[in-house]
């Protein structure tokens, strides 16, 4: 006997007719019977060619989010995805079983949040960021995966471990938090949009540091010859800004620095504070990191008895705290740099009396540091050390700290530079900016949406 009962519809039939256009979906993609999709008003869920998903998996897009896993993925059993922002999962990456995908959280309930005390748990509202997961990277089983995180290309995170922070290409991670352990040769993988910091410099001749450039002399193979002649063709900055700019491409070439080097030879604060509002004014940028330093101008004017350059200690102070007050509104991280000093450091008398009073300015800075919640870097320690150390050998190395008594040979430059390594690297300052910051639901959907737009019909 002939049955005429129709054949239950595939997943993939049931899911095209229950989301409509908030749903699109690949072709060949093994979707168990199970699998729970929840797609809120305005968002969207797109599944690329030959997705392989297994039982008990859940996926929610809450609203006006979007979830977009690339061809070729394989995502294990009991698996939990849910985006209030936006998952991007891309092309052969693997999930294991029991992964999960947060990309918000409850904010806490403070007496902002929650002004009338409310207790349900979605008074305080939410806060999410992306989370970005390239191609070829594999989540091993129970790996959970929070806010703002961003999984490199081909990059293998060990079973159990909390995804908290961004984990660079080709890096084997573990742990809670997840750690790098190990990097690999990673095999070649179509790479996402390139993580780009947009790092500011705002300062002295210190950071400026311009030198004269012909093409000629950095040619290896055809330098000029000893005692001959070349022109000037324009001026580069180099110095510790940028030696330190190298350093970190080196060591993240897998992420894009956007540089913008504000330093200016004999600016005052003064100065430095209309750059900095400048800055803000012609360009708009909102900056990663910046860093801060000036004041040897400010009390060297004096001593030069170039009164009407010269910056007193308290217009010096409304200075720094009015370009902290201005950077904070847009800048994830500031590191204010303390002044190196006069050299040599006691010797004669007047330079002695300098570095008092430059000493006073870099205490004026650190407190407007802590007042804002920026970094202080203080190199006038190790800078007075360094020197104290190298002044008896002079005669046997005539390579000091200072060129002319205010701006650095290549051995300050480098005493400075590392002072400054030193510090990104205890605060993971760089690694932290990797992350997307959380932000409130709604403003997270408006500052991210571009990133998954061309995910979404």
């Amino acid at each position: 006997m002939t049955s005429t009962t129709p054949p239950a519809p595939s997943a993939a039939e049931r899911l095209r007719a229950e989301h409509g256009p908030a749903l699109t979906l690949g072709d060949d993609c093994d979707l168990p019977d199970d699998l729970v999709v929840e797609i809120d008003t305005g968002a969207h869920l797109t599944l690329g060619n030959r997705v392989s998903i297994r039982r008990g998996s859940t996926i929610q897009v809450h609203r006006g989010a979007t979830v977009a896993i690339g061809d070729d993925v394989a995502i294990g059993e009991h698996t939990f995805i849910s985006a209030m922002a936006g998952i991007r999962i891309g092309t052969g990456a693997a999930l294991s079983n029991m992964v999960d995908l947060h990309d918000h959280n409850h904010r806490a309930r403070t007496t902002e949040h929650v002004p009338t005390g409310q207790l349900v748990p979605w008074a305080s509202g939410f806060e999410a960021a992306p989370i970005i997961i390239e191609p070829g990277a594999i989540l091993s089983n129970k790996v959970t995966v929070t806010a703002g995180v961003r999984i490199g290309a081909n990059a293998l995170v060990g079973a159990n471990a909390v995804v908290s922070h961004s984990i660079a290409p080709d890096t084997v991670a573990t742990g809670v938090p997840a750690t790098a352990r190990r990097t690999f040769d990673g095999a070649p993988a179509p790479r996402e949009d390139r993580r780009t910091l947009t790092v500011g410099f705002f300062g002295t001749s210190i950071m400026e540091h311009l030198e004269a450039v012909n093409a000629q002399m950095t040619n290896q193979a055809d330098l000029p010859q000893v005692g001959s002649k070349v022109t000037v063709e324009g001026w580069h900055q180099r110095g510790w800004v940028q030696r330190l700019v190298l350093s970190l491409r080196a060591a993240r070439p897998h992420v894009g620095f956007d540089v913008r080097n504000h330093g200016e030879g004999g600016a005052t604060s003064r100065d430095i504070a209309g750059k900095v509002e400048a800055d803000r004014a012609t360009t708009g940028t909102d900056y990663d990191l910046v860093l801060l330093g000036c004041g040897l101008n400010d009390v060297w004017r004096r001593f030069q008895n170039r009164m009407t350059e010269a910056v007193d200690l308290d217009e010096y102070t409304q200075h720094f705290e009015a370009m902290l007050d201005q950077l904070s509104g847009y800048t994830r991280t500031i590191v204010v740099i303390s002044e190196t000093p006069f050299g040599p450091i006691e010797d004669p008398a007047t330079v002695a009396q300098m570095n008092t009073e430059l000493a006073r300015y870099n205490d004026a800075a650190r407190a407007a540091a802590a007042a804002h919640g920026a970094q202080f870097l203080d190199v006038w320690a190790p800078f007075t050390a360094a020197a104290r150390h190298i002044a008896p050998a002079i005669a046997d190395n005539p390579v000091g700290l200072w060129s002319d008594g205010v701006h650095l040979t290549e051995l300050g430059d480098t005493i400075l530079l590392q002072q400054t390594e030193r510090l990104l690297a205890e605060h993971r300052i760089i690694d932290k900016l990797l992350d997307y910051p959380l932000l409130e639901r709604d403003a997270a959907l408006t500052a991210y949406g571009h990133m998954l737009d061309r995910h979404r019909p």
